[in-house]
Formats: C-alpha cells, sequence, structure tokens
C-alpha cells in the first residue's frame, strides 16, 4: 500500500471512530436532557456491616415506612443463593440507626427443606405484610405472605396466596384511586411472563401482559401519572428495559415494548415521587451489575442520570427505593452479595426535563 494510500486508510479509521462516539453522545443527550433537579446524598451506611451479618450471604433488599420516623428492610441471606438455610431476615431503622437483624420467616408448610426468596414489604396504613417466595427455585417457587400489627415486631404465621397468584415479585405494590391494590408480578415458569394482580374488596385479578417481541420480562416496577396513567418498566433478558402502560386503572395493559435503557437482566426499581418526579435505580449496561445509578423522568419516556450510587468492580443490585413521609429518597440495595446498602438522599429543585 502507498504512503498516500496508508494515511487515507488511517484518517478514514479515525473518523469512523469518531462518527461512532458522536453517535454514542447523541444517544446519551437522549436520554440525558437538561434539568434543574438536584439530588443531595445524605447518608450512605450498611443496614448491617458485612462483618457483623448473621448469615454469608445478603440479598434481594424491600424496604417500607412502617411509620413517620421508622423504616423496616427485608432481605433473604443464608449460606448462598438456592441453599435450603435461606431464610428472609429484616431490621428496624430509628433514630438514626438500624437496629440488630432477626430471621422473619421459618419453615412453610410443604416446604420444609426449600430456600426463600425475594422479599417484598408492603404497608397499606392498616397492616404491614411481608410477601416472599418459597421454593427450589424460581421455576417452582410458591408465594407466601406474612402479616404483623405492631409496626414489624411480631408476625403471624405464613399463609400462602391464592391458588394461581403469586403476589408481587420484587417491587412494591400501589394502592390506587379505587382502593383496590395492585401488585406487580411475573412468572419463570414457562420463560419470562410479567402480569399483574389486581386485589379488590371481593376477589383477586390476574391480568396477562402481551409479549409479542419475546423480550421475556419478569419483576415489573410500577409508575403513577397525572392522566390516570399507570406505567410498568420490567427487567428483561434482552438487554433492555421493558415497558407497558394501562390506562384504565390497571385493568388491561399494552402490549410490552423497549425502552431506550439497557438492562443487563438484574432488578430494577422505581417510583413515582409525590411531586411528580419519577426515580429509576438500575444498572445501565447490558452486562454486569455495575455501575449503580439514579435516573429522573417527567414523563417516564425521558430519562436523565442524575447519580452514580457505586461504580467500582463487584455487584451493586436490586435495589428498593422508597420516599418517607419527610420527603426523605431511601433507596437500598445488594452490596457484593455479603452485605445491604442504604443510601437518604432529598431533591432540592423541581426537575424540567425538555
Amino acid at each position: 500500500m502507498s504512503t498516500k494510500n496508508q494515511y487515507i486508510s488511517a484518517l478514514l479509521s479515525i473518523l469512523s471512530h469518531r462518527t461512532f462516539l458522536l453517535i454514542i453522545c447523541l444517544q446519551g443527550y437522549a436520554l440525558t436532557a437538561s434539568s434543574d433537579v438536584k439530588l443531595e446524598l445524605r447518608s450512605k451506611a450498611f443496614v448491617v456491616s458485612p462483618e457483623s451479618l448473621p448469615t454469608r450471604i445478603s440479598h434481594a433488599v424491600t424496604l417500607t415506612e412502617v411509620k413517620p420516623g421508622l423504616l423496616m428492610a427485608a432481605w433473604y441471606g443464608g449460606n448462598q443463593q438456592g441453599s435450603g438455610d435461606v431464610r428472609i431476615w429484616g431490621a428496624h431503622y430509628e433514630n438514626g440507626q438500624w437496629q440488630e437483624p432477626v430471621q422473619l420467616t421459618y419453615n412453610a408448610p410443604n416446604h420444609l427443606p426449600d430456600p426463600h426468596w425475594d422479599p417484598v414489604l408492603f404497608n397499606d396504613d392498616s397492616l404491614l405484610r411481608l410477601h416472599y417466595k418459597v421454593g427450589h427455585s424460581p421455576r417452582e417457587w410458591q408465594g407466601f405472605h406474612i402479616s404483623s400489627s405492631d409496626d414489624g415486631q411480631t408476625w403471624s404465621s405464613a399463609k400462602p396466596e391464592p391458588e394461581g397468584f403469586w403476589g408481587p415479585i420484587r417491587n412494591t405494590p400501589i394502592k390506587l384511586s379505587d382502593n383496590n391494590v395492585l401488585y406487580p408480578s411475573s412468572t419463570e415458569f414457562h420463560g419470562w411472563q410479567i402480569h399483574f394482580e389486581l386485589e379488590t374488596n371481593k376477589k383477586r385479578l390476574y391480568i396477562p401482559v402481551e409479549d409479542p417481541h419475546m423480550l421475556g420480562a419478569i419483576q415489573p416496577a410500577l409508575l403513577t401519572h397525572p392522566d390516570g396513567q399507570l406505567q410498568a418498566l420490567c427487567r428483561t433478558h434482552s438487554g433492555v428495559i421493558a415497558e407497558t402502560w394501562s390506562h384504565d386503572n390497571g385493568l388491561n395493559w399494552s402490549p410490552l415494548q423497549t425502552t431506550q435503557l439497557p438492562n443487563p437482566s438484574s432488578a430494577i426499581s422505581a417510583i413515582t415521587l409525590r411531586n411528580g418526579i419519577h426515580l429509576l435505580v438500575y444498572n445501565p449496561v447490558p452486562a454486569g451489575r455495575t455501575p449503580l445509578v439514579i435516573a429522573l423522568s417527567n414523563d417516564g419516556k425521558q430519562w436523565r442520570q442524575a447519580m452514580i450510587l457505586e461504580d467500582t468492580d463487584g455487584e451493586y443490585s436490586y435495589p428498593s427505593i422508597i420516599e418517607g413521609s419527610d420527603n426523605t429518597i431511601h433507596i437500598a440495595y445488594t452490596w457484593q452479595r455479603r452485605a445491604i446498602r442504604h443510601v437518604q438522599l432529598k431533591i432540592k429543585d423541581r426537575v424540567m426535563i425538555e
């Protein structure tokens, strides 16, 4: 090849690389439109330090505010994921301190040696409930729940979910304007499929969601919109977060479609804050479980990365978000599969995404 041709080849290579970077930057701009919001980090601490945990692994945390000033977290812990000793553990947070963790679940009927999975705490203002799963694997598990009337100090005996229902999977239910409770749910028996369970004062309804593109979605997280629409963001095994929408208070849902948000087949958490801002915590990569970031949106469609929670090597995953009665945002997540980390934030300004 002549010197001239070598020069041209090198120049084209450089231009191609810069064009690729420009495309990536423009794609990133679509997800990170301008915003006036400020997230202020108030604290970052372990629920229990890695050295003091009662189990070898800790994973899949869930959070709730039991009453103003009192939080509760629950997670599963044991020797390793899927081992027969895995049970649900929990701890309370009050006056700036996490209390010692306690075991919350014990052997379930007809499931004596099976591990427990994916707790979901739900406080409906009359009763504190803990939903969880029991079974050899997610393809075989059964839903159970226990309840507490004394802020999570004591719990009822375990009861199975109604036949044909599984209760909430990973993310928290919401109480709708008509006082019905909407459970975000999914199954893994014959591939990954999301559905919803609508609990009325008379019965529980099973509501399927079509997946025409075979995205394979589980663990939906619910968002609410001012016009009464509901939106669910879902983990998938297709490298992206999927979404579905409801325009009739959860009775019917649109077919699953992709978003522009990457997903490495890892759990996400999302909520709508009282001021209308939507907040998402997720791993923004197609593979791996680091970094873990916060994204914000006005409409649930355009998202802006607002804060990096973790970005070192390892696993930071399975987040849970709540907004406290004092408007503090609490986020908890798995830290290296060994511990649970708790972050407190405040939003300082209103987000304006253009």
